[in-house]
C-alpha cells in the first residue's frame, strides 16, 4: 500500500507541475504573441495554441452558462491545479468516504479528458502534449483510486 501511496503522491506532483506550466505558457502567450512554449513544436503539435484558443477557458463551456467574465470561467490549467492538488489529499488509506468522492472526481476527470481530447482533435486539430499528459494522469489516478477503494473495502471486511 505505501509503493501504491508513493506513486499516487508523485502523479500527483507531475499533474500540478504541468499544470503550473500550461498556465504560465497561456499567460506568457497572452502578454507575448511571439511567445513560443517548449511544447509548439509545429503548426500541428502546438499546447499555446490550444491554451489561446476559446477552448483552453472554462473548457470552452462555462462562458456559456455563467457568462466571459464570471469568476469561474477560468484557464482550464487551474482546474487542474486545483484538480491534481485535491487528488493529493487522498493519501490517507484509511477515509473511505474522501476515497470514494476522489475515485467519482477522477471518474469526472476522465469523461472531461475525452471531451478535451475531442476538442483537440476534431475542432483544433492539434495535439497537446501537455494536455494528453494530463489526460494520461487522470486515468492512472482513476485506477489509483480504484486500487486504494478496493483496499479499504478488502481491509474492512476483514476486520469484520
Amino acid at each position: 500500500m505505501n509503493k501504491l501511496l508513493a506513486f499516487r503522491i508523485l502523479v500527483c506532483v507531475i499533474g500540478i507541475i504541468l499544470s503550473i506550466y500550461a498556465y504560465y505558457v497561456e499567460v506568457a502567450k497572452t502578454n507575448d504573441v511571439s511567445y513560443e512554449a517548449l511544447c509548439d513544436f509545429n503548426d500541428i503539435v502546438s499546447c499555446s495554441a490550444v491554451f489561446s484558443s476559446r477552448y483552453g477557458k472554462g473548457f470552452g463551456l462555462l462562458e456559456y452558462l455563467v457568462g466571459e467574465n464570471h469568476i469561474l470561467n477560468q484557464p482550464n490549467s487551474l482546474f487542474g491545479i486545483g484538480f491534481f492538488s485535491i487528488q493529493m489529499l487522498g493519501i490517507s488509506p484509511m477515509n473511505k468516504t474522501f476515497n470514494c468522492f476522489l475515485y467519482i472526481l477522477t471518474g469526472g476527470g476522465i469523461v472531461i479528458s475525452i471531451y478535451l481530447a475531442c476538442i483537440l482533435i476534431f475542432v483544433l486539430k492539434d495535439f497537446c502534449v501537455l494536455c494528453v499528459s494530463t489526460y494520461v494522469l487522470t486515468i492512472i489516478l482513476h485506477y489509483l483510486n480504484y486500487k486504494l477503494l478496493h483496499h479499504n473495502v478488502n481491509s474492512h471486511k476483514k476486520i469484520n
